[in-house]
Parts: structure tokens; sequence; C-alpha cells
């Protein structure tokens, strides 16, 4: 129907009447609708409350269309985005009149593109409402449209932290290597763990960057758990070649001198022990040494027997440094008719048993000097006649016949450098031991080749060419004697001729342990010197030590002498350097005596030298000389008083 201008004004009067009566009911008082319009205020707050206004009347109190929202946000990207909400918010809530208050909400907040906010809570600031679009700011460590992307600080240059980077969800976190601490938020200083004494116990504390060692001294190894240094037993490991002995932060190894070996300078290897001088060992295979045998036994025995009363005759050249000792024997049985030719206290001694009737007869000169004399014993009628050097310094009565007539022969026994019975049958007691040298022998006249051919093969049955006074050591074996020591003071003299510069001179045994020993060596293990040494000391710990060149030909003396604590070595009258160790004086009343080496039972480790000693050597106990002739036991090759010359004396 076509309206006439009447007729429209007639309408819009009537129109704006029912306007002015629904506005009537539905107005709200000026505080009722401040709170209804109430809002964040922005910082463009006043071109927000004029756009709010027109949203009021264009598109709250009336329905309006898309022109109209234009009209209200001046901008298509806004009014885009307005109206298809503004629709949605219009179906929900514009036919219930009950549902105003919430149609109002829900078209004024359709405008605000931050309510709610599109923007994730935890990386946003703020959100900032732009024309059909939002703008979230976002927190330092948050990125994207939302900030719902956190930053990866630690993927350039580390976060700028010194050791570590933890990236956390917005942020990050700097972090230090153990031992170290955070100072400030990047950087890192090192932790003094050995502030804290306790660290590391009994061991000794070192701080490093970042950690700290417990440290020990060489031989030990540090216990965590204990917190403490423990020994090493190095010997588990097989570091030495023969025997190691294991002591607090360290080890020994030692090396068989009897079987001729010696340490090496690597501490651990053993090589032979080469001689420094070669004594002249040569021998005269027509010559007869009475001293072969230790236990006194004869080294010649023969039987004579003849068909025809023949009266005896002996003679030989001799030689001996020795002053005692049995020459030879000539007769029957112990209870028969014999003769005995010996020495004593340096002279010839002859000792005869003619039946019940005995005698000892003694006379001439010293004969024990070392010179070659011809010796000479005669049954002349019914005396014997002894003659050194074809004169005569004995003759003697004597009633009765040394042969013993057995089944028609008369028949006589011959020991040579001993009796054929026990010693205490003797009518004077000596010892028959006798280091003396025979040859150019003649008995009853004739000379006894099978002798010669025994002796011709077996060289311990000969003489050195040349010798000297003093006992010789080849080194092998050693001499035992029993000497008791009643007291603490000990005085131990030594005059030698070393021919190796490693040897055991003198010790003191007590079941396995060596409470002294007096020994060449060539390694001082207390200085860890390279050199000669006479070294005196209590198991393996030195007590008294001298440099000493000793090996050179020449004859040298030692004297240690301990008294008390005291121990006082002194080598050519020049004193040697004294340690704090002591000697355990209460072992020597119940020790043993060694002369020239150690029994095999004694363990290496029990001392520092093992190997035997090779020389010349006479040795003096408090003022006592020792005859090896005396010893308990003696090894065979070991000469009690000859020695032969070494290359010096050639």
């Amino acid at each position: 129907m076509r309206l006439t201008p009447t007729k429209s004004l007639s309408s819009a009067a009537l129109l704006i009447l029912l306007v002015v009566r629904w506005s009537d009911s539905i107005s709200l008082s000026p505080q009722e609708a401040n709170q209804f319009l109430s809002r964040h205020r922005r910082a463009n707050q006043v071109f927000e409350e004029t756009k709010q206004g027109h949203l009021e009347r264009e598109c709250v109190e009336e329905r309006c269309t898309k022109e109209e929202a234009r009209e209200v946000f001046e901008n298509d990207p806004e009014t885009d985005y307005f109206f298809p909400k503004y629709l949605a918010c219009m179906d929900k809530f514009g036919d219930s009149e009950k549902k105003k208050q919430d149609l109002v909400t829900c078209v004024h907040n359709i405008p605000d593109q931050c309510s709610p906010s599109p923007c994730n809570e935890r990386g946003t600031v703020r959100c900032e409402d732009k024309k059909g679009d939002f703008l979230c700011h976002c927190f330092t460590g948050w990125t994207g449209a939302r900030c719902e992307k956190d930053v990866d600080e630690c993927s350039r240059k580390n976060g700028g932290c010194e050791h570590e980077c933890n990236n956390t969800m917005g942020s990050y976190r700097c972090s230090c290597h153990q031992g170290y601490m955070l100072v400030g938020r990047q950087m890192c200083n090192d932790v003094d763990e050995c502030e804290d004494t306790g660290v590391c116990g009994t061991a000794r504390c070192e701080n490093k960057n970042g950690s700290y060692d417990c440290l020990c001294d060489i031989g030990y190894v540090y216990d965590n758990e204990t917190k403490s240094c423990v020994d090493v037993d190095e010997c588990m490991a097989g570091v030495c070649a023969e025997e190691c002995l294991n002591t607090p932060g360290s080890f020994h190894c030692f090396c068989d001198g009897r079987q001729g070996m010696k340490l090496s300078q690597d501490l651990r290897s053993c090589k032979p022990i080469t001689p420094c001088l070669s004594p002249s060992l040569k021998r005269n295979s027509r010559s007869l040494y009475l001293g072969r045998m230790f236990s006194g036994v004869p080294v010649v025995r023969l039987r004579f027997r003849r068909r025809i009363q023949t009266g005896f005759s002996a003679e030989f050249d001799f030689r001996t440094y020795d002053p005692e000792g049995v020459i030879f024997f000539a007769g029957g049985h112990l209870n028969s008719s014999w003769i005995v030719l010996a020495m004593h206290q340096g002279k010839l001694e002859l000792q005869l048993k003619y039946g019940i009737v005995s005698r000892v007869t003694s006379s001439g000169p010293i004969v024990n000097d070392g010179q070659w004399r011809k010796i000479s014993v005669e049954e002349q009628g019914r005396s014997l006649v002894i003659k050194i050097d074809r004169e005569a310094v004995m003759k003697i009565a004597v009633n009765g016949d040394l042969f013993t007539l057995k089944k028609g022969m008369h028949e006589l026994n011959l020991t040579v450098g001993g009796v054929p019975f026990r010693e205490d049958g003797l009518v004077n007691q000596v010892n028959p031991r006798l280091d003396g040298c025979m040859k150019e022998w003649r008995w009853l006249t004739g000379e006894d080749t099978s002798i010669q051919e025994t002796i011709r093969s077996n060289d311990n049955m000969q003489c050195f060419s040349t010798e000297d006074p003093g006992a010789y050591y080849p080194g092998t074996g050693f001499a035992l004697f029993n000497i008791s020591y009643e007291s603490q003071n000990l005085s131990v003299q030594l005059k030698l001729r070393p021919t190796s510069a490693i040897g055991v001179l003198f010790v003191l045994v007590h079941q396995d342990r060596v409470p002294l020993s007096i020994a060449l060596a060539d390694y001082h293990p207390g200085t860890d010197e390279w050199r000669d040494f006479v070294l005196v000391s209590a198991g393996d710990a030195i007590i008294a030590s001298s440099p000493a060149p000793l090996c050179d030909g020449e004859s040298h003396e030692i004297q240690v002498t301990i008294s008390g604590n005291q121990t006082l070595l002194l080598v050519d009258g020049q004193p040697g350097r004294s340690e704090d160790t002591q000697v355990p004086t209460d072992l020597l009343s119940q020790s043993s005596t060694f002369i020239g080496g150690l029994p095999d039972d004694i363990p290496l480790v029990s001392t520092l030298v093992s190997a035997p000693y090779s020389g010349c050597m006479e040795v003096s106990v408090n003022g006592q000389s020792l005859d090896l002739d005396q010893a308990i036991h003696k090894h065979n090759d070991i000469r009690s008083h000859s020695c032969p010359l070494l290359d010096s004396h050639q």
C-alpha cells in the first residue's frame, strides 16, 4: 500500500508514541545503567564511549542491520567481525524479555576482541583490542600471536649461562657443574670443598676447579668408606722378579744372593753377581790339601802289609798357616801301638802310644808361617827321629813296633789329615782339622801312585799354588759358631780383602729373624745410592752405613761396636753414619753367629744382603779371634787359615 504524506506523518507520530512507552517500561536508573555498561577504561576511552553510545542506540535498543553496524564501527574489518556474532546474540537472547540483560552483555562484549582474552594467560602481559583483531603483548620468554610459544633462550649463546642453560616455560635457568655454585644469574664460581676439614678424613685435600682430590702419599690409596689412606700391597701385583716385601707405603724386592743373584738398578729385576777381583785359584795337582773335610775325618787312608818286619819312615814337604791339627796317624788300632804327628801352637807335636805307655813331645821351630818345609819321621832302632828340613828336632825312645803281626803279615794303617778313631782317644786333645798342604810325600820309602791319580782327578784335594794367611770364603756356604752374648755390648772386628762388592760378613740369626747383619752392598736403600757400602742392619732396617770401595785387593778393617742403644761403625778408622734404628739387643743372647753367609732356611726378606761373602777375612768377636776350625759347622769349600793370592798380589 502506498502511503500519502498525511498518512506517513500519522504513522510516524504513532511509532514515536510506541517507542516512548516501550522505553519507559525498560529504562534503568542512572546507577543501574552505569553498572550495566561498566567496563575497564582503555587508552582510547573517549572513542570507545562514543562508539558504545552508537552501539546502544543502533543495535541494542533495536535490531540493526549490517549497514547500521557499519555506521557504528566506521570500518569493515570490525564490522565483519561484529555482525555474525551479533546475530548469534540476537538468536540466543533477543526474543525473551527476561534475557534482556544477557543480550546487552552479549552485544557489548562482541567488539572487545580481548574479552574473553584469546591470549595465553601465562605468557601474556595484556591483550590489546584492535579493529577486528587483537594484539597479545607477551612477557619476556614468550612469543607467538597468542603468546603461547615458549622462547628457548638456551638456543642462543647458551642463554648467557657460563655452564648449563635449562630452558623452562617462559623463562630459563642457569645452573653450574658439580663443584661450582651460581653467582648472580649466569656466572659460576668454584666451590672450595677443602674448607670442610673432614671432607677427606685423614687424607690430604687438594681443591680443583669444580672438584677436589683426596690425596695420599705414594704407596697408599684413598678409601672412600673410611676416608683414610690405605697401604697398597704392591707385592700382590707381582712387581718383583723374586721375593717381595710389602712395607707401609712402599715395597722392597729381594734377589737370592745365595743363588748368585743381586738386585738390578730398576729395583725389581735380578741379575748375576760379578766379582770385582779374581783370586789366583791355580792348583798344584801334585799336592794334597789336608783340610778338605770339615768333619775331621782323614782325607787319605792307606794300609801297608809286609812279609818281613819293616821300620816306619815318612817324608814329605809341608806348608800351613794353621796352628793346630793332625798331619798323619800311623800304627794299628786305638789300643795297639800308634803315633800321631800333629800341629799344636804352631809347632810339631808327636803323640805316641806303645801298649800302656803314652807320651807327647813337642819341639822345634814355629812352622805355621806358610813356608814349605821338609818333614821326616823315621824309626831308628828303638827311637823315633823327627826332622825339619833334615835337621832333627825330636828323638824319642820307644819300646815296641808300629807294625802289627796278623796272619803272618806285618800290617800298618796310615791316615793323613785325621785319625781313624774319635779325637778324644788322643793322648793330648787337639783339634784334628788342619788347613795344610803336603807334597812330595814318601811313605815307607815308596811312592803310592794310586793316591796321585786320585788327587789329580779331584781339584778339591789339591792345594792352591800360592796362598796368604787368613780364611778364604769362595762365595758359597758359611761358618756357624755358638757364641754366648751375655751383655748388651758387642764388638766385631773384620780384616778383609774382598773379591766381590756384595756379601754377608757377619750375621746373628734368631729363628727366622736377623737381629744384626754386617755386609757389603752396592746399593743403599735408605739413600737410594748405587755405590759400594758397608751396611750394618737389623732386619731390613739400616742402623749404620759407610761408603767403602773395598774391592781394590788391599787389606781393610771394619769395626762395629754396639753399646746399649749406640752403634758405631768404623771403616779403616773412619766413622760411618749411624741411624736412629736400634739393634734388638735382647735377642743377642738367643742368636746364632754366622760368618760369611746365611743358611738356606732364612727368608730373603729377613735381611738386606743374602749373598755369601767371597774373599779373605779374619774375624774377632769381643776381642777373641774366631778359628774356623772351632766352628760348629763350616762349608768344606771355606778354608780356615789359607787364602789364595788376589790379582794385586800376583
